[in-house]
C-alpha cells in the first residue's frame, strides 16, 4: 500500500495561533495568505508554512479595518497632511483601506482633478484608499465620468462651511435632489455633510454681532436643530429619489431619531458618528479650545449617550474619524477669537485604541466594532466581502490587536503632520493595534510603519446593485 503524503503547501504570510474574527464568531485559528488573498483559515496540520510567519498568540485578527471619512488634503494643502503621512498614520491605526474626502485644491469635482488626485495618491500611499467624488449644483451633468473614473461615493455639503468646499454644496431642497438623482442613477451612494445654512447664518450672525468670540460660540453657531433639520430633509429627499444616503458625522439625538424612523420605513440609509462625537463633549472646549473646533461641533452628555444607544442598537452603521488635520499654528489662531481657526481635527491614530477601551469595558461587543470599522463600510462601497471579512478568497488585509495591553497616548508616537493638534494626548486606552496587513504585506508591526511609500491601490468602485 502507498503510504498517504500531506502535501504541504507554501503561503506569503502567515498569521498564527491567533484568535480569528470570521463571520461564524472567534476561532482559534491562523490565517495563510497568498499573492494578496486569504488562502486558509485554520490550524495546524492543515495549513500551509509562510514565507513570514508571526506569532499571534494572545491576539485578536480582525478583518482590515475601514476608515470610510479621511480627508488627507493632497493635492493642495499638503502643509497640513499629505498621502504619505496620513496613509501612515492609517497604518499606525490600524486601517487597511481609506476612503478620502474631496474637498481639495483643485476639488475633485472634475474628471481631470480626480485623475490628478489619483495620481498623487498612488504614488504616495501606504494603505489601500479610495476616493469620494464631490458634486453640487454646478456640475451635476459630469457626475457621470466621475463614476467611470472609479469614484467609490459621492459627496455634497449642505452649507458652505471653508472655502475648500467651494463647488461642492447643494444650496436647496431642488438641487439636492438633482445630486441624489443622478447618484441613484448612478447606483452610487451620496455622503452628505447635514446642516442647515440658514440656521448656522442666522446664529452665526446673531453671535458675532453681539460680540462672542468665545470657545462655546462655536457650538452655539451650529447648534443641534441645525443638524436635526438637515438630516430631516436629507431622508425625504432619499426616499423621493431613491438614493443610498450616507450620512456623516451625526452629533444629536434628534438626528438619531430621525434615521431609526427612516430605516424602519426601509431607506437605504448608512448613518456614521466620529471618536471625538463619543469621547469628547461641549464642556471640553473649554479645556481643548480651538483644538476641539470641529463641524458639527461637540454636543452635550444627553446627544452622546443616545450616539452609544445608536452604536449598541445598529441604528448608526459606521464609525468614521473625520480625520481632518491642521496646522498648530492655524488653530492657535483661535485662542483669542474661534471664528479664525479652522476646523477639523486628527483622529485616523486614535479611534481603534479608543473603541478598544469600550470593548474592554462591556460597552461595546467586539462584533459591533468589526461591523461598524470594518464590515458595514466595506458593504457601504459595495466591497463585502471580498473586505470587512476574512473568509478564504476575501483581501488577505487585516488587523491585528492585544486587548489587554494598557497605555497612555503618546503625541510624540503619532505619524500626522498634524501630532500637535492632537485631542487625546495622554489619554489611557486599554487595545493596541500591533499590526497592520494589506493585502498580505506588513505595513506596521508594534507601532512601526513599515509600508513603502506608493505601496497603497487605489481601489475603483464595483459596480452597484
Amino acid at each position: 500500500m502507498f503510504k498517504r503524503v500531506r502535501l504541504q503547501l507554501r503561503a506569503d504570510l502567515v498569521l498564527k495561533n491567533g484568535y480569528v474574527f470570521t463571520p461564524q464568531g472567534l476561532l482559534e485559528a491562523s490565517v495563510a495568505i497568498d499573492q494578496g488573498k486569504i488562502v486558509k483559515v485554520a490550524k495546524e496540520p492543515d495549513l500551509p508554512k509562510g514565507e513570514k510567519e508571526i506569532d499571534c498568540r494572545g491576539r485578536i485578527i480582525l478583518p482590515g479595518l475601514i476608515d470610510p471619512h479621511v480627508h488627507f488634503r493632497d493635492p493642495g494643502y499638503v502643509e497640513k497632511e499629505d498621502f504619505y503621512t496620513g496613509s501612515c498614520a492609517a497604518a499606525a491605526g490600524g486601517f487597511t483601506l481609506v476612503a478620502d474626502m474631496p474637498n481639495n485644491l483643485p476639488p475633485a469635482s472634475t474628471t481631470s482633478a480626480f485623475k490628478l488626485k489619483v495620481r498623487e495618491a498612488e504614488s504616495k500611499a501606504v494603505v489601500d484608499f479610495c476616493l469620494y467624488a464631490g458634486c453640487g449644483a454646478e456640475n451635476v451633468d459630469e457626475m457621470c465620468e466621475l463614476a467611470a473614473e472609479g469614484a467609490a461615493a459621492f459627496k455634497t455639503w449642505m452649507y458652505l462651511t471653508s472655502a475648500e468646499d467651494a463647488g461642492l454644496c447643494v444650496g436647496s431642497r431642488r438641487d439636492l435632489f438633482e445630486v441624489m438623482a443622478m447618484a441613484s442613477t448612478l447606483r452610487m451612494p451620496l455622503a452628505v455633510h447635514a446642516e442647515d445654512a440658514e440656521i448656522i447664518e442666522r446664529s452665526t450672525s446673531m453671535l458675532k454681532s453681539s460680540g462672542r468670540r468665545d470657545v462655546l460660540a462655536h457650538c452655539e453657531s451650529r447648534p443641534a436643530e441645525a443638524e436635526v433639520k438637515a438630516v430631516k430633509t436629507c431622508l425625504e429627499v432619499a426616499e423621493e429619489s431613491g438614493v443610498t444616503l450616507y450620512l456623516l458625522h451625526l452629533t444629536t439625538r434628534g438626528a438619531v431619531e430621525e434615521v431609526k424612523s427612516a430605516k424602519s420605513r426601509g431607506l437605504k440609509v448608512f448613518a456614521e458618528t466620529c471618536p471625538h462625537y463619543l469621547f469628547l463633549k461641549e464642556e471640553d472646549m473649554l479645556r481643548l479650545g480651538a483644538y476641539a473646533k470641529v463641524n458639527p461641533p461637540l454636543r452635550r452628555r444627553d446627544d452622546q449617550e443616545s450616539l452609544w444607544k445608536a452604536l449598541v442598537d445598529g441604528v448608526i452603521d459606521c464609525i468614521g474619524s473625520d480625520h481632518a488635520p491642521h496646522q498648530k499654528s492655524e488653530k492657535d489662531a483661535g485662542l483669542e477669537d474661534i471664528w479664525a481657526a479652522p476646523a477639523g481635527a486628527p483622529n485616523i491614530e486614535v479611534s481603534l485604541p479608543l473603541m478598544l477601551t469600550k470593548v474592554n469595558e462591556g460597552v461595546l461587543s467586539l462584533s459591533r466594532l468589526v461591523e461598524l470599522m470594518s464590515t458595514n463600510p466595506a458593504k457601504l462601497f459595495n466591497l463585502y466581502p471580498t473586505r470587512g471579512a476574512i473568509v478564504e478568497g476575501a483581501e488577505g488585509s487585516l488587523t491585528v490587536v492585544d486587548l489587554r495591553a494598557e497605555y497612555k497616548i503618546n503625541v510624540d508616537r503619532l505619524y500626522t503632520k498634524a501630532k500637535a493638534c492632537t485631542l487625546f494626548d495622554g489619554w489611557f486606552v486599554k487595545g493596541r493595534v500591533t499590526h497592520t496587513v494589506v493585502r498580505g504585506v506588513v505595513v506596521m508591526e508594534e507601532g512601526v510603519v513599515l509600508g513603502s511609500r506608493g505601496f497603497g491601490r487605489f481601489i475603483r468602485r464595483r459596480e452597484f446593485r
